[in-house]
């Protein structure tokens, strides 16, 4: 019930922001639905899920421990700590809202939600991996594996990790020592990630994409919102 009241709510709140982000979304999910080869690696969509948001198949678009546990980081030990949730970083993303500020973040939330609930969560990884920033001259998944020299379509686990690093910590025009050691640090901690969670539930919903994609159903792209 709650969820509900929240969706009407931002529905009425971030109406124009919504539309915007909504037919973004369509615009990727069509492109994904109608060409597999469209659709970023499995490899990692599994380790993006793993490294940004491991309870992603049971949200709303939101993550309410996760934020809590930011908060309670930043209170009691003066420390920073990501609470965003893939459907946020879409939003964050597509908005081109950066700043740091409780107003921005409300709204992210209120925009997750609606994404959360207009969109199959199968197909959101993908979203995300497509328009995400990578670096320099690395706007979005396919131009960031040309830059790297990565076959988007074969990528090892070794690549899809290094690939979904540089969400987390972009690789500048010229890349310093510290960046790189960064981005290989957080390679390994995905794959440790990776062995933990293909034990569990974590990425069941990944699993069940192929529904949504053509051939299997060509329908469902035309009846995307925004169709």
């Amino acid at each position: 019930m709650l969820i509900g009241l929240l969706r009407f709510v931002a529905k009425v709140l971030v109406r124009e922001d919504w539309r915007i982000v909504r037919d973004r979304i369509t615009f990727e999910l069509r492109q994904i639905t109608r060409r597999e080869e469209f659709s970023p690696s499995l490899a990692t969509q599994l380790l993006l899920v793993s490294g940004e948001d491991h309870r992603h198949r049971r949200h709303y678009g939101f993550d309410p421990y996760a934020i809590c546990r930011a908060i309670w980081r930043r209170v009691i030990r003066q420390s920073r700590e990501g609470a965003s949730t893939i459907e946020q970083q879409i939003a964050r993303v597509i908005t081109n809202r950066f700043e740091v500020t409780i107003r921005r973040k409300v709204k992210e939330v209120l925009l997750a939600a609606l994404i959360a609930e207009s969109f199959p969560k199968a197909l959101l990884p993908s979203v995300y991996l497509r328009i995400g920033y990578y670096g320099w001259r690395m706007n979005g998944y396919s131009q960031a594996c040309l830059r790297l020299g990565f076959d988007p379509r074969k990528l090892s686990f070794e690549e899809a990790a290094s690939l979904v690093a540089r969400l987390k910590y972009p690789q500048p025009r010229v890349m310093p020592e510290c960046r790189h050691h960064q981005i290989r640090r957080r390679s390994n901690h995905l794959l440790v990630l990776y062995q933990h969670h293909k034990l569990d539930d974590t990425y069941e919903h990944l699993l069940c994409q192929s529904i949504y994609i053509s051939p299997v159903n060509p329908e469902f792209a035309r009846s995307l919102p925004g169709c």
